[in-house]
């Protein structure tokens, strides 16, 4: 797998650090807001979430699923329902669509989609808000990466997102939710078979890890982590390093509070 965790904790962090435009919701194009002392616009929380999850499909059949940045069916959005700014999926390209009854506008910082995988795709989340859930949020920092495991019978997903919310333990379930929701969808769609362990596969490989770090956050700011969010098929890329990934941003935005 491409060790590209760390890196995108200091991406992160640069990204609170630039941040230049102020809160418009709906939002009009991919800005994101200012940063305050805590790193956040006034009113907003620093907040993270990771979902680790591992289907027994094969890395091009996951692709299949998800590998277009244009159609999101597996996470809910209708067929055709998604436009772009670009049809070349680089830095700066931009998707559009709605969610929940928000208006939901994502910004490629990062995108790769080698054959033999992984799959990453990282993205700025512009402000929004989620009425039912009562709680507004935007994010610098939006991931996934989809890597084979298993000798390559198995894939893993890991959806991390570093955000600012209004209520950030609400939105750090919010997103866990969906993402998680998102990774039981391509399984389903591709069969609906769960992944228990790497040799029930026919692979000798070491089954990935099968618990999920804690999502972090409060409603009045970081605090202390949220519980464990582990659930039956998930599963971890290195859960020694995600978990490292979400520590580290942690302590780093805690220090932007002193």
């Amino acid at each position: 797998m491409k060790n590209i965790l760390l890196p995108l904790s200091l991406q992160l962090l640069t990204a609170y650090a630039q941040n230049t435009s102020t809160i418009t919701i709906p939002a009009t194009n991919g800005s994101i807001p200012a940063g305050a002392q805590n790193g956040c616009a006034a009113g907003y929380y620093p907040s993270t979430d990771t979902v680790l999850y591992t289907l027994p499909y094969t890395y091009p059949q996951v692709l299949s699923i998800i590998g277009n940045y244009t159609n999101l069916t597996w996470s809910g959005s209708p067929d055709n329902s998604v436009t772009s700014n670009s049809t070349t999926w680089v830095p700066g390209t931009a998707r559009f669509y709605s969610l929940g009854g928000a208006y939901v506008i994502e910004t490629i910082t990062e995108y790769s989609k080698p054959d033999s995988g992984p799959y990453i795709e990282i993205h700025t989340l512009a402000p929004l808000t989620i009425a039912a859930a009562n709680v507004s949020f935007y994010a610098a920092y939006d991931a996934q990466n989809w890597t084979s495991v298993c000798d390559g019978k198995a894939t893993t997903a890991n959806f991390t997102v570093g955000m600012c919310a209004t209520n950030a333990t609400a939105a750090a379930a919010l997103l866990h939710s969906i993402h998680l929701t998102d990774a039981r969808t391509v399984g389903s769609l591709l069969g609906g078979r769960n992944f228990t362990t790497c040799q029930a596969l026919g692979s000798n490989a070491m089954t990935p890890n099968t618990t999920t770090p804690a999502s972090g956050g409060s409603a009045t700011g970081l605090g202390g982590a949220a519980g464990s969010t582990a659930s039956g098929a998930a599963s971890g890329l290195d859960a020694s390093k995600v978990t490292g990934l979400s520590s580290v941003v942690l302590v780093l935005l805690g220090a932007m509070m002193l």
